[in-house]
């Protein structure tokens, strides 16, 4: 019988066994061969593949696609769900192939648009003069002279904060962009990066990027492609989610309604030989209303802020303050459109456009479109409005890839071995799945804990007694330690108490330092303890001895008073607890728990401190983790 074409690659002493740290692995060999079949079946099906940590799925979606889209010049597009796997990627694992494909391949990144530099901006900076930021105008000089160096126009390249402010001065927004009607549109670094990407065989990208340009279906992504690997497919209801959102902020509108942007709006219209004795008047009138508007939606209570019916009232009065406004504007837009070019206008064509969406998203939010199937809140800095459930804008979205066959992949895609929570969340309906096992032996690498602290976390004194019991467990460990907190609450309880003396260990807390950077310290100190949130769950990679115990709080359900938990309950009534929030949670404890057990050799344990993981065996909380050994440890606590 002949070989597969990926067994050259994978097989014991095969290809890639002369990379370094290599090592066979019968799951990764798999995964390579389905894919391999996939795409060279021409069929444009769908795969989704639960590939447990350690397997190596990188390579083994890589291997395959690459060798596939250099044969016969093809473009795959990979999503992960962010810019660290993206730098990994980039940096490490494609280099490294690069040695060991039999075929040579082109690839590159493409980043969110703010990733960019704007040419038109960086010019308006230099016509305004040096602005200084704290160093008499040094930053500003850096950053011209390197807009006319970089061939990429790639923020990261000047290595400044990510908040420093001549970031957003100079970065190409999709508000800002012009289009068409940029006088500099030939030499923009994005539109240079999409033509380029077109002779690249794989781009690397993220689902925010990705559903944000397919906009439910209607447009394009900007580069074709045949192929499509979701890697993390987990994350793919929550980046659909995020994409389709529509928000409306007083911040947004004080930028909006700034001087600057009425003088080009004034331009425009004299260009266009448009009377504009109207429009100043009526850009105070709306600035105001606005304002007003946002100041009544700022005086609401937590419990108010949260909208099941449309506000009529404020729908009306925006309407009155801005009616004038808004009739000027579309009078101008319509113009620009029958009369083509006009680049003195083109200014004026941004903010015109830029001020009918933001009052488009703030109309939408205003209306409370759709409750429960979309649920509107007031956050405090914010209104906004987001879909409940993300499986209709996924299939929108993907509906305009006719003819591409899709790989979704992760480490925790099935819950109790089933992909239908999965499938619900993100509306894909795979043609083929595959559950592989984990490469480790778990029930002899971990165990778990659980602490019943005897205290609901609404309860006074949950806090106080939680972080003791941490204190304890970190101390009994020597450090070494990851702590998940339920609330931003809790982890400044445990921080207060961890930092009442000294210890034989790193204390590292989420928020004193960006969460790079503290990955990096708790990394090379082996026997720190790293106190975060549930969101550091992911992206976090300690193999050996630096982390040997996992702490979490509770089991992770949501708020019930967050205002996406609160509409899908009126969605789906009583059964929500039972379809979405117990699987979602089993979801999260399995990624919080895979920090643990990395390689082989590792070993430790998880404590988590909710007596209901054992005491509700209906829930099937540890179903995930068979032959795990599980104990009930009660701690002697001190005050």
């Amino acid at each position: 019988m002949t070989a597969h074409p990926m067994e050259a690659y994978f097989r014991e002493g095969g290809i890639l066994s002369e990379m370094q740290g290599f090592e066979f692995r019968p799951q990764q060999l798999e995964i390579a061969v389905k894919v391999w079949d996939l795409l060279h079946s021409g069929n444009a099906d769908t795969m989704a593949i639960e590939a447990p940590t350690g397997i190596g799925k990188s390579f083994a979606l890589l291997v395959p696609s690459l060798l596939w889209a250099a044969e016969a010049d093809r473009t795959v597009l990979l999503l992960t769900a962010g810019h660290a796997l993206q730098g990994q990627l980039m940096t490490k694992d494609l280099p490294l192939l690069e040695g060991f494909l039999r075929r040579p391949f082109r690839f590159g990144t493409l980043k969110g648009r703010n990733n960019y530099l704007c040419l038109r901006r960086c010019a308006e900076l230099e016509r305004g003069g040096f602005l200084a930021f704290g160093d008499t105008g040094e930053t500003s000089e850096k950053v011209l002279q390197w807009s006319r160096e970089s061939a990429t126009g790639d923020l990261s390249e000047l290595e400044l904060p990510e908040t420093h402010p001549v970031l957003e001065l100079v970065a190409a927004t999709r508000e800002g962009c012009l289009g068409r009607l940029c006088p500099l549109k030939g030499e923009c670094f994005l539109q240079r990066l999409y033509l380029q990407a077109q002779d690249w065989h794989l781009i690397v990208t993220n689902y925010h990027l990705f559903f944000s340009h397919l906009d439910g279906g209607r447009r394009p992504f900007p580069v074709p492609f045949d192929a499509l690997l979701c890697d993390e497919a987990h994350r793919i209801p929550e980046a659909a989610r995020s994409s389709a959102t529509r928000a409306a902020s007083p911040e947004r509108f004080r930028k909006m309604f700034s001087a600057r942007h009425l003088s080009s709006l004034i331009q425009a219209f004299r260009c266009l030989k448009i009377p504009d004795e109207k429009l100043e008047s009526g850009w105070q009138r709306a600035a105001q209303g606005v304002e007003r508007l946002f100041s009544r939606l700022a005086l609401l209570s937590r419990e108010e802020g949260v909208f099941t019916k449309p506000l009529s009232d404020l729908r009306h009065d925006l309407e009155d303050c801005v009616e004038s406004l808004v009739a000027e504007v579309e009078r101008f837009l319509a113009r620009m459109m029958e009369d083509g070019e006009a680049p003195d206008a083109a200014e004026g064509f941004a903010v015109a456009s830029q001020l009918v969406e933001a009052l488009e998203d703030l109309r939408w939010c205003l209306d409370v479109v759709d409750y429960p199937r979309w649920a509107t809140w007031w956050d405090g800095a914010q209104i906004q409005s987001t879909p409940v459930l993300a499986a209709s804008p996924v299939r929108e979205a993907l509906s305009s890839l006719e003819g591409v066959p899709i790989v979704c992949t992760s480490a925790t895609l099935t819950v109790g071995g089933d992909f239908g929570f999965w499938e619900r969340e993100s509306g894909i309906s795979p043609a083929e799945t595959l559950i592989l096992d984990s490469p480790f032996d778990l029930p002899a690498q971990m165990s778990i804990w659980v602490i019943d602290l005897g205290q609901r976390v609404t309860e006074k004194g949950y806090d106080a007694t939680a972080s003791r019991v941490i204190e304890k467990l970190c101390d009994l460990n020597g450090g070494r330690t990851l702590v998940l907190c339920s609330s931003m609450r809790l982890l400044r309880s445990v921080s207060a108490r961890l930092k009442t003396k000294e210890r034989g260990y790193r204390l590292l807390f989420q928020g004193e330092a960006p969460k790079e950077e503290l990955l990096e310290e708790f990394r090379s100190d082996e026997t720190s303890v790293l106190v975060g949130s549930l969101s550091f769950r992911e992206g976090i990679d300690i193999p050996g001895d630096g982390l040997t115990q996992v702490i979490l709080d509770r089991i992770p359900f949501p708020h019930p008073a967050d205002p996406l938990v609160r509409a899908r309950r009126d969605l789906e009534g009583k059964d929500t607890f039972l379809r979405s929030t117990l699987p979602m949670s089993r979801l999260l404890l399995r990624q919080a728990f895979g920090r643990l057990i990395r390689r082989k050799t590792d070993a430790g344990r998880v404590a988590i401190l909710d007596g209901r993981a054992l005491q509700r065996e209906d829930w099937g909380i540890f179903q995930d983790f068979r032959g795990v050994p599980i104990k009930r440890v009660r701690l002697v606590q001190t005050p």
